[in-house]
């Protein structure tokens, strides 16, 4: 095989659960994998204490930081339009979710963008991993979130909507990375008013 991300050949280790639990291979030789972070970052909800957000998001779990070389892989996977990264975590993002319990939904692009990035980067990630989602949610506006701070995109509102009737149920977002958390409490705050339970999340990456 050859990986995905040095272009290099490697033989994939034939492993109990690949073989009986169907478990997804990354596609990526271990000394690539290597190279990424497992995040050990707990998640602070303190700054959202005492504002619209607080009590929106039940809890957060990142797998990877932001180091260089997950840097390096957004650039090649979101940037250069590379949709075959996303094999490159599929393993991770199966074995993630499989620890939780509710609807997975996954953060949207705006539709101005979609057309510029021509693919969807956060669905392809969950669609390698061949985890089930559904689209609840819109992006209502096309700004750059990354270039304000946590109190502009905060003060931002109707970041999303909702296009389908949302259940009293637990739900999970998925987003590719985590940095200030304000996309994440807009979107659980949405999916909470219009009734969901519970709103847990799972991002690939803390910045």
């Amino acid at each position: 095989m050859t990986c995905l991300i040095c272009g290099n050949p490697y033989q994939s280790m034939a492993t109990w659960t690949k073989i009986f639990l169907y478990e997804l291979d990354s596609s990526t030789c271990i000394r690539c994998l290597e190279k990424f972070e497992i995040s050990q970052s707990t998640i602070d909800f303190t700054d959202f204490l005492g504002t619209p957000y607080e009590g929106a998001v039940d809890s957060v779990y990142c797998l990877y930081t932001y180091n260089e070389a997950m840097r390096e892989y957004l650039h090649q996977y979101k940037f250069l339009q590379d949709v075959a990264l996303a094999k490159v975590f599929a393993r991770k993002l199966q074995q993630a979710f499989h620890t939780k319990e509710g609807i997975v939904v996954p953060i949207p692009m705006h539709p101005e963008k979609l057309v510029l990035r021509t693919f969807a980067q956060v669905d392809e990630l969950l669609n390698a991993a061949q985890i089930s989602y559904q689209q609840l949610l819109i992006k209502t506006k096309s700004e750059t979130q990354g270039k304000k701070s946590k109190k502009e995109r905060l003060k931002t509102t109707n970041l999303f909507e909702t296009i389908q009737t949302i259940e009293a149920t637990n739900y999970i977002l998925f987003d590719d990375i985590y940095t200030t958390g304000a996309t994440i409490h807009h979107a659980a705050k949405i999916l909470k008013d219009a009734g969901a339970k519970r709103v847990d999340a799972i991002t690939l990456i803390k910045g």
